[in-house]
């Protein structure tokens, strides 16, 4: 994932996925309070009286990548099951991810996620409980009495949706303790529900059972009704240490550090400690392994000092002591960011910094003043990263800027405002369509939901895209229930635009094990599939007992992605065209998932071919699953449940600088050796990109195919169009070249058009005919990539502009901007 802000939404995991596809209606509200209406009923649809209404704010600590649960309203459900809650909603948006719980006695619980943006209307099911149970033991297998035991997530599959509940200690029914024969229980388990834990006992390792990493996005580890859950804790181990300066060796008194685990990554269940005034520090129940202590800081502070993080080995049961946090002033970079339209300060906006020479990059947010402050080891940095939530995304490659101890950098950059389209989505009567999903692809990461009068207003963030020329993308609108949904092209320059349903596309078919056989509870993701790119438009669909599936509201005509994935199975993706639907259903081909009952071990080592304890180890591939491990203190490590067949793995350490290598396997081999070694994490690949025509002679068109004579293009302006009849972006365009033809002729514009790729000219010339295309098409020879290079074309459809002395002008333009483009090029 992961640029700086996930990283900073990483702090809760669950948060992150709060975060994303959470559906709003119409535009962001301004007026500081907002109203969740809801209804709590049971699994007969009736409602349910006097059930317990909490609402809970989930606050973010960026520093500490950590949450805390605040409750911050009570209430109760009427007779009808109703229920109304007010929020004020935060300029923060770490400060606006909200959980509502609902509690009856007798039921599961039930809850709903709510990210404070627009008044929420939803209904909670409350169903017959179910228990997750199970036994903390020792190493030696002996029963653990005493050991506090909290559900720290649980995960709820309602009506092909996902609702996260995180926990922090303090939900009553999130917690127990285990008994004198070891064994828990937890009650009130919604049957769709899996869950995650974090265990605690004095003398004993806090261990949390969750791992980020090996998330496979569709259910936590352990699921509702489980009863032979086994949690070992182990004796804890400790460190004891002191803070100094570097300098003088003085003991540093309130210095704020964490332990963290390898990738940057918080030690779940653990919280920050502080030196204290004689500059010593403990910190115990920590599992044995490598770790990591860094400094972090408290939220919209500054650091008063810093240090490169410090490598810790702990062992079972022992005191690792002598620890010494060597800590120095080190520079300070401040980055002051604007809005670039009014020019004021942008607050809690996000920077993210990386070490130039590799190794654990930071955060900071801006203050009111707009300038976030962080405190640096002197040393080369780049700023990757900036974001607030309104704003588009920057992705920044700048040069390098050099912190040095006990001095200040200063530097400024702008924040530019999210484009925004608005219009009215119609049925296929002509009626306005109520509860339509919309969302722009590539670059919208939210769905907005049309009003009772079909009016929309969605926004896209051009950050989301990597290059630097925004590709044509489309404006995406479904709904499900009625299974209706449209495709409509857009660029840059749409502002507004009025959406008409029609039938949508049903994708059915089967997820199935290598021996055909369905596989219950299968996880599909959904992908459009444009020029150059795909976007992610529907997720966590689940497979039914037989593992057979059905997609709705698919755009027809459009090219799609479906991958699926399964607990306990590797993955699998195929391609799916909408144009080929019959009666708008097209049963695409099975997907088959392996199965994950192999495993891989090995050894990390590093250059001079040591032993590297504390490695991060993950596979990936198309077809395994996603899993990750930490290597021992002998740098050995094991990677459970992958797939037979080609495994691609990867093993990085992080620190002072980044180590990283990787090796291509096969599942089930047992003596696998990865080297890793120090690399630049800010090395990127950059191709060659063409020349630029514009300030140049149109080059010859005879080499392409068009003869055009003298009299033809004297003194008018001279307009072309590469494209390639084999994509649909292409063909739009040269259709409606072809409508504006005659007007673009009053205009003094000769329009031509290239086919870019290789393609037989009887076809071409057949779609040339039958689109009634009035200007000449030419075509590209054999060496087409010599000839696209030639022309400066880095995408399609490349349009190109001249003056009328036939000099480029412009190159590259959309083609909602080509009126404005002609006018600026008037001889």
């Amino acid at each position: 994932m992961r640029h700086s802000w996930t990283v900073v939404l990483c702090i809760s995991w669950a948060v992150l996925i709060l975060a994303g596809g959470l559906q709003v209606r119409g535009a962001e509200n301004n007026e500081g309070q907002i109203t969740c209406t809801g209804k709590v009923v049971d699994e007969q649809g009736r409602p349910v009286s006097d059930a317990k209404i909490e609402l809970y704010r989930v606050a973010v600590d960026p520093a500490s990548l950590s949450f805390e649960l605040k409750l911050a309203q009570e209430g109760a459900t009427k007779d009808d099951g109703l229920f109304t809650i007010k929020s004020t909603v935060s300029d923060d948006e770490l400060l606006n991810q909200v959980i509502i719980l609902a509690d009856k006695e007798g039921l599961a619980l039930g809850w709903a996620n709510w990210r404070l943006q627009e008044n929420l209307n939803v209904e909670i099911v409350l169903r017959a409980p179910k228990v997750l149970a199970g036994i903390v033991v020792d190493e030696e297998g002996s029963p653990i009495g005493d050991a506090d035991i909290g559900i720290s997530y649980m995960l709820l599959q309602a009506g092909g949706q996902q609702q996260f509940l995180v926990g922090d200690m303090k939900l009553d029914h999130l917690t127990t303790r285990s008994n004198a024969d070891g064994t828990f229980s937890f009650g009130r388990i919604p049957a769709e529900a899996s869950a995650e834990f974090v265990v605690k006992k004095p003398g004993r390792a806090t261990i949390s059972t969750f791992n980020p990493q090996n998330f496979q996005g569709r259910s936590l580890q352990f699921t509702a009704g489980q009863a032979d859950i086994r949690i070992t804790q182990p004796i804890g181990a400790k460190i004891e240490g002191v803070v100094v300066q570097k300098a003088d060796g003085k003991p540093v008194g309130g210095v704020r550090m964490m332990v963290m685990r390898g990738g940057n990554l918080p030690t779940f269940g653990l919280e920050p400690i502080v030196s204290k005034e004689d500059g010593t520090f403990s910190i115990s129940g920590l599992t044995p392994g490598e770790h990591l202590l860094r400094i972090v800081t408290q939220p919209g502070e500054t650091a008063d000092w810093i240090t490169e993080p410090v490598e810790i080995h702990t062992d079972v049961g022992k005191t690792t002591s002598g620890v010494k946090v060597e800590v120095i002033k080190g520079g300070v970079l401040e980055v002051l960011i604007t809005d670039s339209f009014s020019k004021r300060p942008v607050d809690k906006a996000t920077v993210s910094i990386q070490p130039e020479g590799g190794g654990m990059g930071t955060a900071s947010r801006t203050d009111v003043a707009g300038i976030a402050r962080t405190r640096l080891m002197p040393g080369e940095y780049r700023i990757t990263y900036l974001y607030k939530q309104g704003y588009s995304r920057q992705r920044l490659q700048e040069e390098i800027i050099t912190i040095e101890d006990g001095k200040t950098v200063r530097i400024e950059h702008q924040l530019a405002g999210l484009p925004r389209m608005t219009g009215v989505v119609r049925d296929d009567q002509g009626r306005p369509a109520d509860g339509v999903r919309l969302k722009i692809c590539p670059m919208s990461g939210q769905e907005s939901v049309s009003d009772a009068e079909g009016k929309f207003e969605v926004s896209y963030d051009p950050g989301r895209w990597s290059s630097s020329r925004t590709p044509l993308m489309i404006l995406l609108a479904r709904h499900l229930e009625r299974n209706m949904a449209a495709a409509v092209e857009v660029d840059e320059n749409t502002q507004q635009i009025d959406v008409t349903l029609e039938p949508g596309v049903i994708f059915t078919g089967k997820v199935v094990d290598p021996d055909g056989e369905g596989i219950a509870n299968a996880s599909l993701l959904v992908m459009l599939r444009g020029e150059r790119w795909s976007s992610s438009i529907e997720y966590n669909i689940p497979t039914d007992a037989e593992g057979n599936f059905q997609i709705k509201a698919l755009a027809p005509e459009h090219k799609y992605t479906v991958q699926a994935s399964a607990n306990g199975y590797g993955r699998c993706q195929i391609g799916a065209d909408a144009g080929q639907a019959a009666d708008n259903r097209l049963n695409v081909e099975p997907l088959t998932l392996l199965v994950a009952n192999l495993s891989v071990s090995g050894v990390v080592v590093d250059s001079d071919d040591q032993p590297v304890p504390g490695a991060n180890v993950s596979c990936y591939d198309e077809n395994q699953p996603r899993c990750t491990t930490q290597t021992n203190a002998e740098g050995e490590f094991t990677l459970e449940k992958v797939c037979e067949g080609k495994i691609r793995i990867s093993a990085n350490k992080s620190g002072a600088t980044q180590m990283y290598g990787s090796i291509e396997t096969e599942g089930g081999a047992t003596d696998v050796r990865i080297a890793i070694s120090q690399r630049s994490t800010s090395t990127r690949y950059e191709p060659k990109r063409p020349p630029s025509l514009v300030g140049k002679s149109l080059p010859d068109l005879k080499a392409l195919g068009i003869n055009l004579s003298p009299g033809d293009i004297d003194g008018k302006r001279v307009l072309v169009c590469f494209w390639d009849m084999q994509q649909r972006p292409s063909r739009h365009c040269m259709t409606q070249l072809a409508k504006q033809a005659e007007l673009l002729k009053d205009k003094g514009v000769v329009v031509v058009a290239v086919q870019a790729s290789k393609i037989e000219q009887s076809i071409l010339d057949e779609w040339v005919k039958k689109s009634n295309v009035p200007f000449w098409v030419g075509k590209v020879s054999d060496d087409g990539e010599k000839t696209r290079f030639a022309w400066g074309v880095r995408s399609m459809p490349w349009l190109i502009l001249t003056d009328n002395n036939h000099v480029v002008v412009s190159q590259g333009f959309g083609l909602g901007d080509l009126n404005n483009q002609i006018g600026q090029s008037r001889p």
